[in-house]
């Protein structure tokens, strides 16, 4: 009991690391601590053990010191003073001295009757951290510059590699679909919005249809709307890495889209099945902190042939389940077709307007036209390729 007091005494003497007070994980933890020491009835004591293991789990984390040692490399102390940075990052970690053991020896002491019921409390870790204070700069840097200053990831199946993100895309600068942006915007706030002391989670998304309607601009634009997203690119080929990404994107504490872009799949592909098992029904699950955004042209992202469709198995109905099963895993799916002529020549003018483009309506849509005709295809990507040739003054009739 003598530790337990001292250690939550101890976090009113932060200043440079006092907004560790403030994180959600944290406050828990003392107010776990504060009931503890007052001694207060049994049921108070579980709900708020229950309350701090929840909180930390619901961030994607079993380790409690390991969570403090990512909280302080994102966030840095507030003085620059390194002497007093030192004693307190000495507070702090005493931390570790406070595990599961010590929580359920002093409990099962406290309330002795009960002794046996507190086997069933959940349990987490807290792991000795050693404090390295020759190279102090890399406890409070370790992993947090990178992740806290980049925006944009590359995964490459076994880490993640920032990328220069140079698209300044909109959702105003993308015409028409405002259903669709709509949705995806909302659900993207409502991602960053979640309380984490809740279970709530918020669907991962499929956009889909025709090429050339603006799923993957959609997608990317999402890291204008919201400046504190980060988003995380992966290709089909690490696709059956996923688990390996979930990994490492539980640890840190930021939050993410995972961006599949253009995917689709043969009918034994075993990246099919992968994805299938990872997306819903394996053990390891997307963290808390991530979301999956993928586009394809395919609605149900299988090139099917009749063959699958109309063949001569018994059981035709599951090998269509088996075909439309990847797909029914998002839980949101948003449909891009290509506009209709009419919605084509008022996606074109208004992107022309907003490109101050100086030519009349009618010979701007007449070129819209042409192109479209040489292009086999009416689509925004088609009035975007217009715009670009008529605002660099790209004569091509």
């Amino acid at each position: 009991m003598e530790t337990i007091e001292k250690i939550y005494l101890s976090f009113y003497f932060l200043y440079s690391f006092k907004y560790l007070r403030e994180d959600i994980v944290v406050k828990n933890f003392l107010e776990l601590l504060e009931t503890i020491i007052k001694n207060q009835e049994i049921e108070q004591n579980l709900k708020k053990y229950i309350s701090f293991v929840e909180a930390l789990n619901n961030l994607g984390y079993k380790d409690f010191s390991k969570y403090l040692e990512n909280l302080i490399a994102v966030n840095k102390p507030y003085l620059a003073d390194v002497e007093q940075n030192k004693k307190e990052l000495s507070l702090i970690y005493e931390v570790s001295k406070i595990d599961y053991d010590l929580i359920k020896g002093v409990l099962e002491e406290k309330f002795e009757k009960y002794s046996e019921m507190f086997n069933n409390l959940p349990y987490f870790l807290n792991t000795k951290i050693e404090i390295d204070f020759n190279n102090l700069d890399k406890i409070i840097n370790k992993n947090g510059d990178v992740y806290k200053n980049e925006r944009a990831f590359i995964f490459n199946g076994s880490e993640l590699k920032p990328v220069d993100f140079c698209d300044d895309i909109t959702f105003k600068d993308l015409k028409g679909y405002k259903e669709q942006k709509r949705v995806l915007f909302e659900n993207t706030k409502a991602f960053l919005n979640i309380n984490n002391q809740n279970n709530r989670r918020v669907n991962n998304i499929l956009l889909y249809g025709d090429a050339g309607c603006g799923k993957s601009s959609s997608v990317r634009a999402l890291l204008n709307e919201f400046r504190e997203i980060k988003m995380v690119q992966i290709f089909k080929n690490n696709l059956i890495n996923l688990d390996k990404l979930y990994s490492i994107l539980k640890d840190i504490p930021y939050k993410f889209i995972i961006f599949a872009d253009d995917i689709s799949f043969k009918e034994d592909d075993e990246t099919f099945s992968t994805m299938k098992a990872i997306l819903e029904g394996a053990l390891i699950q997307c963290p808390k902190n991530a979301v999956i955004y993928a586009t394809s042209n395919r609605r149900h992202l299988v090139r099917e042939s009749f063959q699958a469709r109309y063949g001569d198995e018994i059981h035709l109905g599951d090998t269509l389940n088996e075909i439309t099963s990847l797909s029914e895993r998002f839980g949101i799916n948003l449909l891009f077709m290509k506009p209709s002529n009419d919605e084509f020549c008022s996606i074109v003018l208004e992107l022309a307007h907003d490109n101050k483009i100086d030519l009349s309506d009618e010979e701007i849509l007449s070129k819209a036209q042409k192109l479209a005709l040489i292009k086999g295809s009416k689509s925004p990507r088609i009035a975007r390729q217009l715009i670009n040739n008529l605002a660099c003054k790209i004569n091509l009739d």
